[in-house]
């Protein structure tokens, strides 16, 4: 079975990252914003709807529940805090101190259980308790507990596909020009899987992306994929990631998904540029591959290999100072599957004779993308009291 899934997640990593020990010493990271998919989960109601295997997969997932973090997945979000402890802490860039200081960390989640549980075991992975932070005998001496932000899904700019009305329009306009154009090479392939499956996605192509979700759930769970659909699964593949690609069909479309974040990273970059206090530099957003991809897309961000961020996937923005000239720079990071890969270390389209770009000329090319957390709310009609 996973040799016809290697073909189409595991593609090759034609970006191969570079070790700390091999960038420039001169530079001494002040920021990150990190963000993150959560591990492997259980597939959804619209996932479930589509399977012939709807007794087997509620049967193994009885305790997580739809859409829940599978064992798996605590296993993904474990390497996330790794490779997070490697990098920013002590032991890499030290932007984390050894131990937790609540003025070093933000961390924010999705008001998901899965993204939830992700950023707890994250954090547990980033700062096990030293001595004088231990608790208890037992537990106290391996866990502590960092806490997170959540805020309802209907009020959250992390969730934009589906609480802004704007864009699922932008997005209703984007899936019928695309069903004319990009899709309709797969017109022989929609009618086999309306006759195993049931399902029509002629009108709504989105639909292979969930089936593609319910196959990579269906194997990370341990069973098989229909027979019928392992010869199409190559196919299946270059749909789901055409689908994925709707999200950010348009400008105003990526400036919904990314612009709050990219607002926030600038705010947070001009303060420590200019001399300003600031604490918690490290921040992460416990989220879906849909902000990873709505964050790259604003941010410009080169990437040779185009596959869909996979479960454990992180990418993120590093704000550097010169010790020697104190300028400042931004660097984009992605890591494709956490405990799986190396890191790989990124241009910016306006930036590529080299990783690092100067805070001036990322904020002069990204401005057009820039949306301050209020505007989000404005422009998606979203009542809050935040």
């Amino acid at each position: 079975m996973w040799r016809y899934l290697v073909i189409v997640l595991l593609q090759l990593e034609l970006l191969r990252g570079s070790d700390i020990s091999n960038e420039v010493a001169d530079e001494e990271m002040v920021l990150a914003f990190v963000v993150n998919r959560h591990g492997e989960r259980a597939p959804d109601s619209d996932e479930l709807a589509l399977s012939d295997q709807q007794e087997k997969l509620r049967n193994l997932t009885h305790i997580e529940g739809l859409e829940g973090l599978t064992n798996a997945g605590k296993r993904r979000a474990y390497e996330i805090g790794k490779f997070i402890r490697q990098r920013y802490g002590h032991e890499g860039y030290g932007l984390l101190s050894k131990i937790y200081m609540p003025s070093e960390v933000e961390i924010r989640s999705t008001d998901k259980d899965r993204t939830k549980m992700t950023a707890q075991i994250v954090m547990a992975a980033v700062f096990p308790p030293e001595p004088e932070e231990q608790w208890d005998e037992g537990l106290g001496k391996i866990w502590q507990p960092v806490p997170y932000t959540a805020i309802p899904l209907s009020e959250d700019y992390l969730r934009y596909y589906a609480n802004c009305q704007k864009f699922k329009e932008l997005m209703a306009i984007a899936k019928k020009k695309a069903v004319l154009e990009e899709f309709h090479q797969f017109k022989d392939m929609v009618s086999l899987v309306l006759k195993e499956t049931g399902k029509d996605f002629s009108e709504d192509p989105i639909q292979f992306q969930t089936i593609f979700d319910l196959f990579k759930s269906t194997v990370s769970l341990g069973l098989d994929i229909p027979e019928w659909a392992k010869p199409l699964l190559p196919k299946l593949g270059e749909a789901a990631r055409l689908a994925y690609r709707l999200y950010f069909k348009t400008d105003e479309m990526k400036k919904i998904g990314g612009g709050v974040l990219l607002n926030d990273f600038i705010e947070a970059a001009k303060k420590i540029s200019s001399g300003e206090p600031m604490k918690k530099r490290f921040r992460m957003f416990s989220g879906h591959d849909f902000n990873i991809g709505s964050l790259m897309e604003v941010t410009k961000v080169i990437r040779h290999e185009q596959s869909n961020p996979e479960y454990g996937a992180l990418f993120a923005l590093e704000l550097y100072k010169s010790k020697t000239t104190g300028e400042y720079s931004v660097v984009p990071i992605y890591l494709p599957r956490a405990g799986a890969s190396s890191v790989q270390v990124l241009h910016f389209s306006f930036c590529e004779n080299s990783s690092h770009c100067s805070l001036e000329k990322f904020i002069e090319n990204t401005k057009d993308f820039v949306l301050p957390e209020k505007e989000f709310y404005n422009i998606c009609t979203i009542r809050t009291e935040l």
